[in-house]
């Protein structure tokens, strides 16, 4: 097992490598990376992460506990296609299993995640239960990269401001719709643009477009829903609409059940037919 840790400082350093201790995992292989220099979002991290996993693969990329820790375990997990568990207490190498706490520390799960590279952030103020580490040597230095697509840093907006919720038109991406160009064609089509959460932990998107449980609930006249399974938490954020449009290349997908009308094919091709109909019609 090759194990990658990654830290924005010293403290980190100790937190990572008495987990290690704690996990029976002292000898195992392993590099250091840590992140250096000054950025706006998490955002920044993800591009450097995964261009240093591709230089040097890891079966566990370990990062310090806390929002950021657990934002870049969850989004490299998802960019590399591997496991992302937060707020993790204990990992079992020979069992493959990690445990952390549940329903407000409570309980303590055992998870076995089944995809690798498994990525953990730690439970927040891990100290474990060792002597205090000393210096962990670095091997790379990671600088931010640019925020991607022109992103800006965050402004926090009136949510009376937001125009998700006062839109005619709506444009709802789900995970699959990483990769289309949903600002441009939510234009094309007179709608404004909004994520599920999945997607926006994949980057490149506005956090303050969320919908679903844990974002906007939207009521558009119509709304198109594209790369969405049709999970209730996201779908709790469009239902209202008068008019739902699904667009999947699964045909039996969930979301069709919610739908007024579905269509079966690629999210892309079907938005860009039909931003076509639209700016024609709008010609006439």
């Amino acid at each position: 097992m090759k194990i990658a840790l990654v830290i924005r400082n010293l403290d980190e350093g100790h937190a990572l490598t008495a987990f290690l201790e704690n996990c029976g995992l002292a000898e195992t292989d392993r590099v250091c990376w840590q992140l250096t220099g000054e950025c706006a979002l998490p955002e920044q991290w993800l591009a450097p992460l995964e261009d240093a996993f591709r230089h040097t693969p890891a079966d566990l990329v370990l990062f310090a506990g806390g929002m950021v820790g657990d934002e870049l375990a969850t989004r490299l997990a998802w960019r590399l296609r591997g496991c992302g568990v937060c707020q993790v207490r204990a990992f079992d190498a020979v069992k493959g299993t990690v445990s952390r706490a549940v329903y407000g520390n409570a309980l303590n799960a055992e998870l076995a995640p089944g995809r690798a590279p498994l990525c953990l952030s730690l439970a927040t103020g891990y100290a474990g239960n060792t002597r205090q580490a000393t210096g962990l040597p670095v091997d790379t230095l990671l600088h931010p990269a640019p925020l991607r697509a022109g992103l800006l840093p965050p402004a926090h907006q009136d949510i009376a401001q937001n125009p998700l919720l006062c839109a005619l038109r709506v444009l709802a991406c789900g995970q699959g719709a990483f990769g289309v160009e949903s600002e441009r064609l939510a234009q094309a089509l007179g709608a404004e643009a909004g994520f599920s959460r999945q997607r926006v932990m994949s980057g490149g998107c506005d956090e303050q477009r969320m919908l679903g449980i844990s974002g906007h609930q939207v009521a558009p006249a119509l709304c198109f829903v594209v790369g969405a399974s049709g999970a209730s938490a996201f779908m709790a954020g469009v239902e209202a609409s008068r008019y739902i449009v699904a667009i999947n290349h699964d045909p039996n997908a969930s979301v069709f059940a919610a739908a007024d009308i579905g269509v079966v094919g690629d999210a892309a091709e079907v938005l860009e037919a039909l931003a076509t109909c639209y700016q024609q019609a709008s010609v006439q």
